[in-house]
This record gives structure tokens, sequence and C-alpha cells, in this order.
């Protein structure tokens, strides 16, 4: 309460009071309330709108338990909600089933229950909190002297959302974390800096590098799904870089944080439009080719921040068979056909496992595109639709010509100097199949008849570098499952 001698109090929408603009010296009268008030009996939901499984990932589950109702896919759980939508299931602290995001190592979700007699889940019921079983709540506020210096902390202003990569670029601390270990005890490699030891980030077929890191005492070796989780969850506590400063070459901890985001968030900005799985999978292959191991040590982590700054600034990467995801895909073999010379590409199922066999854009994130291409059949409509979908995901596309034989595509990226060769095909079951003469002279259709001068000039020259990579792509529509653009590499040269 406002006792005399000070002005008019202003108050932010947060309920906090606003210093005056003349700062004066303010005196309160503290009292205790003796009257039990009521506490509200809304509860805050928490929305379930992040923890829906794509769709596209639906029929890669196992059917429905007969009595649990719970669905799987490899180690981890699913069930379906009555309100409609399939969510991760897993367990919190004290083993109560709550929706789980995939980047989570304990369900934080919504808590969630079987509903009898049913194979459907739903959101448990929220219980109202009491205070001692009561359904009032007693509020006491004590007095501190005029002459005492408070030791209360100032409140804590409620967060706001704000987007994930935001937050971490407006709060950039410098390093202030109690990290110290006893490194007799804990941990096999460590650096000491200040008299206060840290636990070192490596493994036992760790790299040798000038930058090194030090991690939070509790946490594991980090593995993708580890540090995807810090990263998401928790920024702060993610490995430190930590370099040598001469003369003396003593160790200094650098300030800012090694990662502003998610590993999945820097593809899905440089790669908008792949599918859910197919970003994960880049994610995934590409923090585990950077590491040479499943486990990341200073190297790898160092080559990833790297790769992430080529693809912001746009310049050549010190890493260009981790940084395009075209050059991480292995090359698939060509099977002889059922008849005679005839032969055939089998496609490789999509999946999340973490192998990227291929690549797949999501018709859903281009809807007009799409819709248009599936009401034509033009080869020429087939290759600027796919050279338009490469342009949006930062591939620059030579212009292709009016012959609509073998449609096919060059293009590069910038970041690196590989030359792109990519031939199209519309496919409606699981494998390409391919013309008997690869040879583009033996059937009269020679590569400037096909893609034009300029960009024959261009794959010839790349083939006589060995810079040359050799793509399939184009539409994949098939019963049950979701349509997608794919590209696949098979390394069967059209010269």
């Amino acid at each position: 309460m406002r006792t005399e001698g000070t002005g008019q109090a202003s108050v932010s929408p947060a309920g906090y009071p606003i210093e005056a603009p003349e700062s004066q010296s303010t005196s309160f009268q503290v009292a205790e309330i003796t009257q039990q008030a009521p506490t509200s009996d809304v509860p805050l939901l928490v929305s379930l709108d992040n923890y829906y499984l794509s769709p596209e990932l639906i029929p890669m589950l196992s059917e429905p338990d007969a009595t649990t109702g719970i669905r799987t896919f490899r180690t981890r759980t699913y069930v379906e909600l009555t309100e409609g939508g399939t969510v991760l299931l897993g367990r919190d602290a004290e083993q109560n089933y709550r929706a789980r995001s995939s980047a989570e190592l304990i369900a934080s979700g919504p808590r969630l229950e079987q509903v009898e007699g049913s194979l459907l889940w739903r959101r448990m019921p929220h219980a109202v909190l009491t205070d001692g079983g009561d359904s009032t709540l007693t509020i006491t506020l004590y007095r501190v002297a005029d002459d005492e210096p408070s030791e209360a902390p100032a409140p804590k202003r409620q967060r706001t959302t704000a987007p994930h990569s935001e937050t971490i670029q407006e709060n950039t601390p410098a390093f202030m974390k109690n990290w110290g270990v006893e490194p007799r005890f804990t941990v096999p490699e460590f650096i000491t800096m200040g008299g206060v030891h840290y636990k070192a980030v490596t493994r036992i077929d760790a790299r040798e590098f000038p930058i090194t890191y030090i991690q939070h005492p509790t946490h594991p070796a980090y593995d993708f799904d580890v540090l995807e989780a810090i990263l998401r969850h928790t920024p702060d506590e993610q490995p430190r870089s930590a370099i040598r400063i001469p003369p003396d070459n003593h160790w200094e901890i650098d300030a800012r944080l090694p990662f502003e985001k998610p590993l999945t968030a820097y593809v899905r900005d440089v790669f908008p439009e792949v599918t859910t799985v197919t970003l994960e999978n880049i994610a995934r292959k590409q923090f585990e080719l950077a590491n040479s191991s499943p486990f990341a040590d200073a190297a790898g982590l160092t080559a990833l921040r790297q790769i992430f700054s080529s693809w912001k600034n746009a310049t050549s990467s010190p890493h260009p068979h981790w940084s395009d995801p075209l050059l991480m895909l292995p090359v698939l073999p060509t099977a002889s056909g059922s008849r005679g010379a005839s032969r055939a590409i089998d496609l490789p199922i999509q999946s999340s496992t973490g192998s990227l066999d291929r690549l797949d854009f999501d018709p859903l994130r281009f809807p007009r595109e799409w819709n248009f291409f599936l009401t034509t059949y033009s080869p020429m409509d087939l290759k600027r639709f796919m050279a338009g979908l490469l342009t949006r995901n930062g591939y620059t596309v030579m212009e292709p010509n009016t012959f609509n034989s073998f449609p096919a595509l060059v293009f590069r990226r910038t970041g690196h100097d590989y030359l792109f060769f990519m031939s199209l095909h519309r496919t409606r079951i699981p494998k390409l199949s391919l013309p008997a003469h690869m040879n583009p002279n033996t059937t009269g259709i020679n590569l400037e008849t096909q893609i034009g001068d300029a960009a024959a000039q261009a794959v010839r020259d790349a083939h006589k570098a060995d810079k040359i990579i050799w793509l399939k792509g184009g539409s994949q529509i098939r019963p049950n499952f979701a349509d997608t653009v794919f590209i696949i590499r098979d390394d069967n040269a059209r010269l």
C-alpha cells in the first residue's frame, strides 16, 4: 500500500512498480493479511499443438497395442488422442505419462491417461492447487525496516514468448557458471582456468584441436539427441569453447554461445521445404560426419559452427561434403531388370532412422506449385517445377532448354565447386525404371540437345575435373504414403 508522502505509483502491465522520473526515497507499511483469500480455480493449460506427430510419419508406426493402444516406432511410443492427432508418449521425473517432444530427454508436456475401455488417450483434468488441502491461501507480508538494506531479490518479470534464435541473441552473457569439478574422481579429461577444473568434451579417439570445449559436469557424452535437446530447452548449458591466449597460453572461455539455435533449426533455415524426416536426417548425418563419430569432439563442434557460418554468410565452406546434403547422399546401386537390357533403381523408404539415403521435399510447404504440377504432364513443366524447388532451397539452376525428351537440370550451390546433373522422373512405385541405353550419344540425344550448349560444356568441364555429381529426382505418388518430391544419387554418368 502507498503511505503518506509518496507520489502516485506507476505500475507496469506485469504488476511491478516502474521507477518515477525523479527517484525519491519511498517507505512502505506492510501488514499481515489475516483474511483467507480464495485462489483461482482456473488452471494454466499447456497446448498440445507443439506435440502432434506430423501426418507423414504416422504410417510408419505399428498397429495400436490391443490393451494399451500404444503404437511404436523403433524405441519410441505413441498414442492417439480422443481429440484427434497422435503424440509421442513419455514419462516425467515422477513416472507420470506425458506428451513428449522428440528432442526432450524427460517428458514435460501435458499429462495423459488412457480412456477406460478404449485404445484412445486423453489429457488428464488439471487438479486445482490447494494449501494443505483447503481451497484458500493465506499470504503473509513482512515489513522491512527503512534503515535496513533489503536482501530479497528483485521480482522476476514473467517471460514473454519470443523466437528461439532471438532469445539467444539477446541473452549472451559472459560465462558465469559454476561448472567446476574435482577431476581425481569424476572426469578423465579436464582443463584448468583460474584454479578451477572443468570437464572437457572429448572421446578416447578424439582428434587434437586448438580449440577445446568445456561441458556441464552432469552432462553425458554429447550425441546428436543430447545436444539437440540441450540447445532446444536449456541453451545456456551447451558446451562452451575455450582457447589459449598468448604469450603464456593460458585458457580463456569464450563468452559467446557456440550455437544460437538447435541443429535442426539451422538446417530448416537453409532448406525450408524438406520434410520433417529429411530435416532430422540431414542434421543427424551432418553431426556424425563432422565429428567422425556418433559423439561430439572439439574438432567436430567447431566444424559445425564453421558450416553454419558459411550458410549464413553465403561463403565457401571449409567442409563442403558436410555442408551440402546432396554431397552426403550415398550412391544407390542400379539393378538389372527382368527383361533384356532394362535397368532400375530401388528407391529407399523414407525413414527417421538417421540414414540419409534420399532427400524428400514436402508438397505441403509449396502447395500452389504442387497443385499446378499435378495438372500437367509436360516435361517442360517438370523442369520448371524442379528448378523452382531447387532455387527456393538455395541452389542456382542453369536455364533449362525447351527439349522435352529425357528432362534434366544442371545446377550448383554456393559454398563449393561441385556441379550437379539431375535427370527428372515421375513414379508411382518404389523404383525408377531406366532406359536400356544410358549413354545419350547412342540414343541420338546428346547433352547439347538435352540441356543446352552452356550447361553441356559445364558438365564436361566438371567431369574432367572430377567435380560432377549425378542425381535423379522428381515426384513420387503412392497409395497410403504422403506425396513427396525426392532426390537420390546414382552416379550413372550421362557422358
